[in-house]
């Protein structure tokens, strides 16, 4: 149950991008190349950890994948098995009930539309709003919009070829599985009050270091995904 919610406002033109390459236009997020990075907002903040759950708090049920209209069900499956173990990555988003209380918030939203070929995977955009959980202490932002885009490397092969996030080749399992991990790190408040990986706004270099950041604590879970 959630505690709280405060709407905050995002200017036009400092939208999430994960972005390889050539330079997308604003809003576009997660693209998928040799060289993986995410773009997110032009704020500077400081990476954080998330505070472990101070007591067992039972772990949200998965969704109802056809009543929820999940935009891509195999990759919510394969996420939600990861985060819902004690494990280190879900150690990293602050625990198993946290970690899956926000990203089943964020499936919630999560559509699946075609936007125009090339490296864009998924884009979030408009105003973003808090949440508090009571029950876990689990603090995340979700955006008015997030998509995935059915031309891009997320589900396109063609858009695919030839690119990588973190180590894993896209169009993989383990590849859209680090890309949901990686956003969902930007949506989760870490210890110091910061979003757990900290903004990339137009820094490639600390774009791709949040997904080996992603990845370094996730490598176990995502290479069991098969």
């Amino acid at each position: 149950m959630r505690l709280s919610k405060i709407s905050l406002a995002v200017a036009a033109g400092t939208l999430i991008q994960l972005f390889l390459y050539a330079p997308a236009a604003a809003g576009d997020c997660c693209r998928a190349a040799e060289g993986t990075e995410t773009k997110l907002f032009d704020e500077v903040r400081t990476e954080g950890a998330a505070v472990p759950e101070a007591r067992p708090v039972p772990v949200p049920t998965p969704l109802d994948a056809r009543a929820e209209r999940l935009a891509d069900r195999e990759s919510y499956a394969d996420v939600f098995r990861v985060l819902k173990g004690d494990n280190p990555c879900s150690g990293f988003f602050g625990g198993p009930a946290r970690a899956v209380t926000a990203f089943n918030d964020f499936e919630r939203q999560l559509r699946a539309r075609s936007f125009g070929a090339g490296a864009t995977s998924i884009r979030m955009s408009g105003h973003y709003s808090v949440y508090t959980d009571k029950e876990n202490g689990a603090s995340y932002r979700l955006f008015d919009e997030a998509v995935i885009n059915r031309d891009g490397p997320f589900i396109s092969r063609a858009s695919a070829a030839r690119m990588h996030v973190g180590s894993f080749r896209a169009n993989t399992r383990q590849a859209r599985a680090l890309m949901l991990l990686h956003e969902l790190g930007h949506l989760i408040r870490g210890a110091d009050g910061n979003w757990l990986l900290p903004n990339d706004g137009n820094d490639e270099a600390l774009s791709d270091l949040n997904t080996k950041t992603v990845e370094s604590h996730c490598e176990e879970q995502l290479l069991a995904i098969k």
